[in-house]
């Protein structure tokens, strides 16, 4: 448990608090931090952390807590006409959101390796981004968009672990690439993968026929 600040003066302090674990974290990882790390960087003392923290593990999950909400903002799908278009910009707003947070990620895939909380707070963004994914190609089988033979939840985890592992392959290890490249060819290779034109010329051969 932490401790939850009852005035301005306390919330700050606990915020700065989280701004600077961040930092230390992304810059040493999950093994290397030391909540004298912590307290160094934000500038205050040991003491300090320990009154609404009692773990490096508290820290860490208060970071994670701090940028979740955008995480779960990036697996939305937009809403478009177009559903190629909102393919590309849901792939486009995934890797724009993993870049922004790739370091902590990977620290907290670090901390996971040990701790089951964190196991939990990946598995779930995973689990989140694969149910919107999975509700999405139901839609698109539904208006003949999409091939229908395909289940659509492992069709689904499929898609996302690609886009997922080209994204930790692309900003944690460094390679480097052209975003106008890379998006349009995992929104190709997704489409591709659902037999989207396929479909819709089948659609349309079917409708000429009757």
């Amino acid at each position: 448990m932490t401790a939850e600040p009852l005035t301005d003066r306390g919330r700050r302090t606990r915020d700065s608090l989280v701004v600077a674990a961040r930092g230390v974290f992304e810059e040493r990882g999950y093994d290397g931090t030391r909540m004298g790390d912590i307290a160094a960087a934000a500038g205050v003392s040991h003491g300090t952390v320990y009154t609404w923290f009692p773990t490096k593990d508290a820290v860490l999950a208060a970071v994670v807590d701090s940028v979740v909400a955008d995480l779960y903002h990036s697996l939305r799908t937009p809403e478009d006409t177009d559903v190629i278009t909102r393919i590309d910009r849901a792939n486009r707003a995934y890797l724009d959101s993993y870049r922004a947070n790739a370091r902590l990620l990977a620290v907290v895939e670090q901390a996971a390796t040990s701790r089951e909380e964190f196991q939990v707070v990946l598995a779930d963004l995973r689990a989140t981004h694969v149910r919107r994914v999975a509700a999405t190609i139901d839609r698109m089988q539904i208006d003949g968009e999409a091939r229908r033979d395909l289940d659509s939840h492992i069709a689904a985890a499929a898609l996302c672990s690609m886009v997922e592992g080209f994204a930790r392959h692309w900003f944690g290890r460094g390679e480097t690439y052209d975003e106008d490249i890379a998006v349009p060819t995992l929104t190709a290779l997704w489409t591709s993968s659902l037999q989207m034109s396929h479909t819709r010329n089948s659609s349309s051969t079917r409708k000429e026929s009757t």
